[in-house]
């Protein structure tokens, strides 16, 4: 019967991941995409963030048409090591370092922009987290999911 109820729960809470509309925006959070055009190589920063404030659970960090993207943490544990992201049927763990100078900041390895994951993320408007053992869903609004294909592609090139 345990098997039954915790096959039943796994399969109920990935299939709420996998549909495109399943997570809900949280409240004052998006996605926003600035980008950087003062050095040679343009390079943008994709965030999930509260609009004027420093609460940004996630970053992305690409140069144009470099079809690296970094993922970024500010002032999460000063001791992670790596996150795990998944969109839809799509996961990726990701190693990394932290550097707990003044506010730890974890700095993940480099993935292609145009991996199975970052398509997902950006086919589907919405990521879940996991660092630290810490879930974070960050759904997109209509203005997010315009945000993060024009990064995706910036990015890709």
């Amino acid at each position: 019967m345990m098997v039954s109820v915790g096959g039943a729960m796994a399969m109920l809470l990935c299939g709420a991941a996998n549909a495109a509309g399943a997570l809900a925006v949280n409240d004052g959070y998006d996605w926003t995409m600035r980008v950087n055009d003062e050095e040679r190589t343009q390079s943008a920063i994709l965030a999930y963030e509260v609009d004027g404030t420093d609460d940004q659970p996630l970053n992305f960090t690409c140069e144009e048409g470099g079809d690296r993207v970094f993922a970024g943490i500010s002032g999460g544990a000063p001791d992670l090591t790596a996150i795990e992201l998944a969109s839809g049927d799509q996961r990726v763990r990701l190693t990394g370092t932290t550097d707990a100078d003044e506010l730890p900041t974890f700095t993940a390895q480099e993935m292609p922009a145009t991996s199975p994951l970052f398509r997902a993320f950006a086919t589907n408007g919405w990521l879940r987290m996991t660092a630290d053992g810490v879930v974070t869903d960050m759904a997109a609004t209509p203005g997010g999911k315009q945000a993060i294909a024009r990064f995706a592609a910036f990015c890709a090139g």
